[in-house]
């Protein structure tokens, strides 16, 4: 893989099954507390709910990058994609890759009526709002969370 690869990335879908465990694999790399079992059923949950979609980004035959995608409504901000848990290998990171799945995401979004996009990262994760700032996207709220004793 080249400097900047982004030419050589073939982004597709991921079907359910073993393309999920190889998605599995790299997601880890960002969520290393789901394990297999967790992911694959929160895949599924989110696909019946809101025909959320893994995919991969491929560069000479091996998934490099994996990015889940949903159509949400919201008062905010109307029917919109939402893009989750975007994650590149960190062996391949800064050559295009993240680039490209963002450029899928956009393409999905045009297919569907411009719809607009939206996604989120870690209020500390300076070097994914670095990444997404550079790409064109602009940061416009601040989320809030709260768990609750289950």
């Amino acid at each position: 893989m080249t400097a900047d690869a982004s030419a050589e990335i073939e982004i597709r879908s991921l079907p359910d099954g073993p393309a999920w465990d190889d998605a599995w694999a790299v997601v880890r790399e960002l969520r290393p507390h789901v394990d297999r079992d967790a992911f694959a059923a929160l895949c599924r949950e989110a696909a019946r709910r809101d025909g959320y979609t893994l995919y991969g980004a491929f560069a000479d035959g091996r998934l490099v990058g994996v990015m889940g995608m949903r159509e949400l409504v919201d008062l905010v901000h109307g029917r919109h994609l939402y893009v989750d848990d975007l994650v590149v290998t960190a062996a391949v990171r800064s050559r295009g890759v993240g680039r490209r799945l963002l450029a899928h995401a956009e393409g999905v979004a045009r297919e569907r009526g411009g719809l607009g996009l939206r996604l989120c990262t870690g209020i500390d994760h300076a070097p994914g709002r670095r990444f997404y700032e550079r790409e064109g996207w602009t940061a416009r709220a601040v989320a809030y969370k709260k768990g609750f004793p289950a």
